[in-house]
């Protein structure tokens, strides 16, 4: 819970941050790839596109992550076991938490990387 609403809150601050520099950014069709949106010392946003079955290998980040799903089924492994993840679903996990992905289907997340 403390890393849903930590991130939450940087994301508020490092938008006020930069309001005068606002900016629209879209995410693009990407044919079973990622894309960084934001790609910053302390936040990365990636937007990640995964094809019915494919998967991501174990692995983790030294970041806090927030995961949102919004188009798909994907089989989600981490530590504490295996959650199957649909649209309105959200994965948190502190850093350094190991974690891999299966596409049930042709699947785009969000994934948000925050160094706290």
């Amino acid at each position: 819970m403390f890393v849903k609403i930590y991130c939450i809150l940087f994301l508020w601050e490092w938008s006020l941050t930069r309001r005068e520099n606002m900016k629209k950014i879209s995410a693009n069709i990407l044919d079973g790839k990622f894309e960084h949106l934001v790609d910053e010392d302390n936040l990365q946003i990636t937007h990640l596109q995964i094809k019915k079955g494919d998967e991501i290998p174990s692995h983790k980040s030294d970041k806090s992550v927030v995961v949102v799903i919004y188009k798909g089924k994907v089989d989600f492994k981490g530590e504490n076991g295996n959650q199957i993840i649909i649209p309105g679903d959200i994965i948190t996990m502190d850093p350094n938490e190991i974690h891999a992905l299966k596409a049930l289907e042709d699947s785009d997340l969000m994934v948000i990387k925050v160094r706290i």
